[in-house]
C-alpha cells in the first residue's frame, strides 16, 4: 500500500517536492517482464499446491481426480489469456510510449495487484474443491471459483483498457457471467461450479481465438 500510495503522490519528498512521470527512468520492456514474472509465479504456485494437495490424498477418487484436472486446464486458460498476446503486445507498447513511467505506474504497478489477486483466489477454490469436489450447496465455493474469474478477467480487461485505450467486451462479459452464475451456485455442487468457472475462461480464450482470426483475415467478421 505504501508502494502505491508513494507511486500516486509522485514519490513527493519534503523540500523537493514530487517527480513526474515523464521523469522516471525505466526500461518499459524489463518492467513489463517483471511483472510478467509475478504472474507466472502465481500461476505456477497454484499449480504446485494443488497438486500437493493431490498427492496428499493417497489414493484420490474419480472425482477428485477430475477436480484436479479442471484446477489445471483453469490454470492454464488463465495463463493463455494473459500469455497469449497481450503480454507481448505490452512490453512493445510500454517501450515505445512517450511516458512510460505512467504507463507503468497504471497499468503494471496499480493494475496487475487485481490479475494476481484474481490467480490467487481462484487457487484457492480449487483447493477448497479438491477437497471436496462432492459438496453441494456452498456459496464460499462460488465466491471462491467464480469470484476468481471475475476478478482475474476485470483486472485484465483493466489492463488493456490503459495501455490500449479500448473496451475489452469479452472479459468484461466474461466477469459478469461469473457474477451472475453465483446465483445458481448454492444450488450446484463444487465440481459443478468449477466447471462452470472454467467454461467462462475458454469461451474467453475462444473470443480472443477469433480476434486473432479477425486480425489475421481482413474480409472475416467475428461476433466479438
Amino acid at each position: 500500500m505504501i508502494d502505491l500510495a508513494a507511486a500516486g503522490a509522485g514519490f513527493r519528498f519534503p523540500g523537493l517536492g514530487r517527480s513526474a512521470t515523464t521523469e522516471w527512468t525505466i526500461s518499459g520492456a524489463h518492467f513489463a517482464e517483471r511483472c510478467q514474472g509475478f504472474v507466472l509465479i502465481a500461476l505456477g504456485e497454484s499449480i504446485v499446491v494443488t497438486g500437493a494437495r493431490l498427492a496428499g490424498l493417497g489414493s484420490p477418487s474419480a472425482a477428485e481426480l477430475a477436480a484436479f484436472a479442471i484446477a489445471f486446464a483453469g490454470s492454464a486458460a488463465l495463463w493463455w489469456i494473459y500469455f497469449d498476446r497481450t503480454a507481448e503486445d505490452s512490453s512493445r507498447r510500454i517501450e515505445q510510449s512517450g511516458d512510460p513511467g505512467r504507463l507503468a505506474r497504471d497499468a503494471f504497478h496499480r493494475v496487475h495487484p487485481l490479475i494476481v489477486a484474481g490467480i490467487v483466489v481462484s487457487a484457492a477454490a480449487d483447493e477448497v474443491v479438491l477437497a471436496d469436489p462432492h459438496r453441494r450447496g456452498s456459496l464460499t465455493v462460488g465466491w471462491l471459483a467464480l469470484g476468481g474469474v471475475a476478478l482475474y478477467l476485470a483486472g485484465h480487461a483493466a489492463f488493456k483498457a490503459v495501455v490500449w485505450r479500448v473496451v475489452a467486451w469479452p472479459r468484461w462479459a466474461g466477469a459478469a457471467v461469473a457474477l451472475l452464475l453465483l446465483l445458481a451456485a448454492p444450488h450446484l455442487g463444487a465440481l459443478t461450479v468449477a466447471v462452470l468457472a472454467l467454461v467462462v475462461l475458454v469461451l474467453v480464450a475462444m473470443a480472443d481465438g477469433l480476434h486473432r482470426l479477425r486480425d489475421a483475415n481482413p474480409g472475416y467478421s467475428s461476433p466479438c
